[in-house]
């Protein structure tokens, strides 16, 4: 992967990013992302992402790689869930390594808790609109 930052779409509340753009829910083990080194539009993601669902006032904001190493996330390639196959292609999930996963199985940590309490407010500290996405 390369030295690039990733995108993500998130809801944009009054020109701020929130910490909850960030979170995972119970059933999730990745924050879903895209990859900008992909030749795939910042525009063409929302538009994209907007197509399969998601509302509100989007923009698209992007996160240093050098965050997720820090917070030890690695990325893994996923499947994306829209409706545009070139985005899909650049769709990737940020996770905690399997080891750490198993050491909060063992510990009896929800994943999700631990990824929302570290995660998620380095994340939006860290993530700035794409040029031309002031919204």
């Amino acid at each position: 992967m390369s030295r690039e930052p990733l995108l993500r779409v998130v809801v944009s509340k009054k020109g701020r990013v929130k910490p909850t753009e960030f979170r995972l829910r119970s059933d999730e083990i990745g924050l879903s992302l895209f990859r900008s080194d992909g030749g795939v539009p910042a525009e063409t993601i929302l538009d994209a992402v907007r197509a399969a669902g998601k509302r509100g006032e989007l923009i698209v904001v992007e996160i240093p790689l050098r965050v997720f190493r820090e917070l030890g996330l690695r990325l893994v390639p996923t499947p994306g869930g829209t409706p545009d196959a070139e985005v899909n292609r650049v769709h990737v999930e940020a996770r905690f390594g399997w080891l750490f996963r198993l050491w909060l199985r063992l510990r009896r940590r929800p994943m999700h808790d631990v990824f929302n309490e570290r995660a998620a407010p380095a994340l939006a500290a860290a993530a700035k609109p794409v040029d031309g996405d002031e919204s």
